[in-house]
């Protein structure tokens, strides 16, 4: 087969026809979904502090407009230094069902202390937001989710996200979330066993100590301002929390007293155990538990 050689769209290619003794052919869905990786996106800089985005943009061959929901995940560090990269693979599946992700790095505690990394959360939505043309994401569906310290950070952010608390934007952009996902969340500093195999949990030198700058067992009242269940009676979107049955990480009773202040506040709250699940891992990353994480987002998005 022989074509002119011209600047040809792909609409205007000629499509190969002759036959090729022996050759198979292979036909594929042309609305498949793929994941482009965008690396160490920055968007803001704090007292100097680079604050990066590791974008998973899902795409449609020559749909090159269409909008997808977007999830501003953070990633759990136990307040440290994050290691961004760590769950791509797993994240990439889903993305691939039509999501774009922006996983979210904050200022940690060795250079920062609460409550900078849910202010840095809500700064990473509004670049996200400013910035939806370019990400292909859709800037009316965005969702605030998180695992472990970044658990604690998604619930704050988005519980917070209709009030001035914890916040200094970078831009005119709202956060009007659509929903909340906390997964394993150290949502509550202050109980007592809530940190099982941290033998100093709440000291100084703890990472949730590290996180609040003080001792908290000398400071019990002033770290509730750190425990989401404080803001249950606040006005947030609905939220889904999760956590693994024999996590010796984070207690699960942290998830379950904040399920409980929620629904007795009469918030729009949803709570899954993950029997047999430590501090996250395979049991999160199923097909299953991403089937749950997609009925809770078109749920919020169809209220």
């Amino acid at each position: 087969m022989k074509i002119e050689v011209k600047d040809y769209t792909y609409e205007t290619m000629p499509e190969y026809t002759d036959v090729v003794e022996g050759a198979k052919i292979y036909e594929y869905d042309l609305n498949h979904i793929y994941v482009d990786y965008i690396p160490d996106i920055i968007y803001d800089i704090k007292d100097g502090h680079e604050l990066h985005l590791q974008i998973l943009m899902p795409k449609i061959f020559n749909k090159k407009n269409l909008k997808f929901p977007g999830i501003i995940y953070v990633q759990g560090s136990a307040w440290m230094k994050q290691d961004c990269y760590r769950d791509i693979p797993n994240l990439s599946k889903l993305a691939a069902r039509g999501y774009v992700i922006a996983i979210v790095e904050y200022r940690h505690s060795g250079i920062a202390k609460f409550p900078c990394p849910i202010i840095d959360a809500k700064n990473a939505t509004r670049f996200m937001k400013a910035n939806a043309e370019i990400y292909n994401m859709d800037k009316n569906n965005v969702f605030m989710m998180g695992n472990s310290s970044g658990g604690h950070v998604s619930s704050m952010a988005g519980m917070t996200s209709r009030t001035n608390l914890f916040d200094d934007p970078i831009n005119d952009e709202t956060l009007d979330y659509k929903g909340i996902i906390d997964l394993y969340g150290s949502v509550e500093l202050t109980l007592e066993y809530g940190f099982p195999t941290t033998v100093n949990h709440q000291l100084p030198d703890s990472p949730e100590g590290m996180e609040m700058g003080w001792n908290i067992r000398e400071h019990m009242e002033e770290t509730e301002i750190a425990n989401s269940k404080t803001y249950a009676g606040y006005d947030f979107p609905p939220m889904l929390i999760m956590h693994g049955t024999k996590d010796k990480t984070v207690f699960a009773q942290e998830s379950v007293n904040l399920y409980e202040a929620c629904k007795k506040a009469g918030n729009d709250v949803q709570f899954y155990l993950v029997k047999g699940s430590d501090h996250g891992g395979p049991g999160f990353v199923t097909e299953g538990i991403f089937d749950i994480y997609e009925e809770f987002f078109q749920y919020c998005m169809e209220k």
